[in-house]
């Protein structure tokens, strides 16, 4: 089955390499498929100054084109990767958005569709449909009603990166939020069961429920990290309501995947405390990326290295 993530962008060909900005840090990675999970060939991470990006939906992200060039330029000449024009890029949380939207109706038409999933949008952004940049997935309906994964930038903050890539000769082809490249590893997860993704970032954290191979919740926290665990417990108790009770044949939540400096104690607490279940946290060994001794971490590089993946799917 296809990832939802290729799927959205309709993209018959993927580059096994991509690059991720994950809080005040920029990586690039070359992704390998290898029996039983995933090796780099080859990766290097770049501390970016403070502010000079800066993610936020409402307005321009980077302060210096020019400087944010360079870091970019040489964090892929110190990977071995200079040369490589084609690339898929995880933009940092803030800067984008992702919403699961329910249809109460079964559209009559392409474009009626269109409009009411406009008028949605509009609604739950609180922008006008024309300013931004919108990917559209059709994910399994929910008690009948048809739903899809959309994930949206404003245009003037899309341009602004898509300039310096440009300015570089990339030809970004993929550009999503790091929280869906960091989920696409939940998707390769065979084991059974509800899968959710835990990623911290500057401003909060981000949340994703991964179910038969597609994110199907997905919410962003606002938050400082005294107040984490609370509103995880929060956003537990609303997948609990929303997705597991008065369903017969819901699954269990059982496996649990935390970035970003989320304290693990305080993640399982809060998720066990609302839930009443213990899933298992995975180690990144398990796709092949335990990195020990490496000077890179999964969690720095898990994003990229999440939507380099999707070009082994078949």
């Amino acid at each position: 089955m296809l990832s939802t993530l290729r799927r959205v962008l309709f993209a018959p060909v993927l580059p096994n390499i991509a690059a991720g900005f994950v809080d005040e840090a920029f990586a690039v990675v070359d992704l390998r498929r290898r029996r039983g999970g995933f090796s780099l060939s080859s990766s290097a991470l770049t501390q970016m100054p403070a502010g000079l990006v800066a993610p936020s939906f409402d307005k321009p992200n980077i302060a210096d084109p020019a400087e944010l060039a360079e870091i970019i330029l040489q964090t892929a000449e110190a990977a071995g990767l200079a040369n490589r024009k084609r690339w898929s890029v995880a933009l940092p949380d803030g800067g984008a958005r992702t919403v699961a939207v329910t249809l109460e109706s079964k559209p009559g038409s392409r474009r009626e569709l269109n409009e009411i999933l406009a008028w949605k949008i509009e609604r739950v952004i609180g922008s006008p449909s024309s300013e931004l940049r919108t990917s559209l997935q059709r994910i399994s309906p929910a008690g009948g009603q048809e739903r899809y994964l959309v994930t949206v930038v404003k245009e003037e903050v899309i341009a602004q990166y898509e300039s310096v890539f440009l300015g570089l000769g990339w030809q970004a082809g993929l550009l999503l939020p790091r929280h869906l490249g960091e989920a696409q590893w939940l998707i390769w997860d065979q084991a059974p069961g509800d899968k959710m993704l835990v990623s911290a970032n500057q401003s909060g954290f981000t949340s994703v429920v991964v179910r038969n191979g597609e994110p199907v919740l997905i919410r962003t926290s606002a938050c400082d990290e005294s107040s984490r665990g609370d509103e995880l417990h929060r956003f537990a108790l609303y997948y609990r309501d929303r997705l597991v009770n008065g369903m017969a044949a819901s699954p269990a939540l059982t496996r649990l995947l935390i970035l970003g400096g989320f304290d693990r104690d305080e993640a399982k607490r809060a998720i066990r405390d609302a839930t009443d279940s213990e899933p298992r946290v995975i180690s990144p060994s398990e796709f092949g990326l335990g990195l020990v001794g490496e000077p890179i971490q999964f969690d720095q590089l898990a994003g990229a290295a999440g939507l380099a993946s999707i070009a082994y799917l078949s």
